[in-house]
């Protein structure tokens, strides 16, 4: 796997991208925890997407970089719950600006992988799989190399 970050973009209120950009390595600790939050919810189907639009709330389009495993870790969330990437960025700023959430050390470690079963013009299966376990020691080295950052 690709080990140099993707370049892309989202779209945030202006007082969260300037904590994105500011502060991108410190939220995105927190993405284990977010994402395990989220996965609470019901998978959703035959609904549209949900982005962070907001009425009276101006949004700029903030350029990011994330490794490979972030990304296909957000959009595999986002796409089974059918919201954007964005708004799940939003949400994790959200979470992150919270300094009762910043006190809680409780880490995990995330573990994405996907495997193309069938992918053919007839047929596609494809398997995503995220699992987390707890560290005990959040200074410890992760035990795989397919980890986001912990």
């Amino acid at each position: 796997m690709q080990d140099r970050p993707l370049v892309t973009s989202v779209s945030l209120p202006k007082k969260e991208a300037e904590q994105w950009r500011g502060k991108r390595a410190e939220i995105m600790q927190f993405s284990e925890r977010y994402l395990r939050i989220q996965m609470r919810h019901e998978i959703r189907r035959a609904v549209t997407r949900k982005y962070n639009r907001q009425k009276d709330v101006e949004f700029t389009v903030v350029t990011t970089r994330f490794l490979p495993t972030e990304y296909d870790t957000l959009h595999f969330v986002a796409a089974s719950l059918r919201v954007s990437v964005s708004l799940l960025i939003y949400g994790l700023i959200r979470l992150w600006e919270k300094p009762s959430r910043r006190a809680l050390r409780r880490f995990f470690s995330i573990n994405y992988s996907m495997d193309s079963m069938e992918w053919t013009p007839e047929a596609g299966f494809v398997e995503e799989i995220i699992t987390f376990w707890a560290v005990e020691n959040p200074g410890d080295p992760p035990p795989t190399e397919a980890l986001l950052p912990a």
